[in-house]
């Protein structure tokens, strides 16, 4: 068996509450942990190691979408000694918001929306001779339209969601 990679590791904020995890290889190239963008587009933290494992379905829908089913496993420094993380591609990750948005999730519709639009804004700006965005002036643009592509009763939700996972937490910590 191949020894995990090692890599540095952050959080990419595109906007508050908006972040995954990314990793960065001694290449220059750029991964994302497998938990996290399965948050990021909508799904449950497990979704995309359990549609990878089954084969099903979903999987088969996502291979179509042109994911490349390429598991990175990487090592990084944690408080603990070393965390192993699982990891796709950027180029991967934007197959599954794509994917995701084409499902109807909300959240990947409102991630691609914004992501999208941060991008045309920079060519025109480009195009027009603009000066480049900072990156708290593209958060900010990434966030407006982010939280317009969602209604408000798809914030009511996700805080639902948000307010369970907490409680959850709790109870488990607590023991009741």
């Amino acid at each position: 068996m191949n020894k995990p990679a090692k890599a540095k590791r952050t959080i990419v904020r595109f906007c508050p509450g908006i972040e995954v995890e990314g990793f960065e290889f001694p290449d220059g190239t750029y991964y994302v942990s497998i938990t996290t963008a399965s948050e990021a587009i909508g799904y449950n933290k497990n979704w995309l190691s359990r549609s990878i494992g089954r084969s099903g379905n979903t999987f088969k829908a996502i291979t179509r979408a042109g994911f490349t089913n390429f598991i990175s496993e990487v090592v990084t420094p944690s408080d603990g000694g070393e965390q192993a993380s699982k990891l796709i591609s950027i180029d991967d990750f934007a197959r599954l918001i794509l994917y995701a948005a084409s499902r109807g999730k909300k959240e990947a519709m409102a991630l691609n929306m914004a992501l999208t639009k941060m991008s045309l804004t920079d060519f025109f700006r480009d195009a027009f001779g603009a000066r480049p965005l900072t990156i708290e002036e593209k958060r900010a643009a990434f966030y407006k339209t982010y939280v317009d592509s969602l209604s408000r009763e798809d914030w009511l939700e996700m805080d639902r969601k948000e307010d369970r996972i907490i409680l959850g937490s709790y109870l488990f910590l607590t023991g009741e």
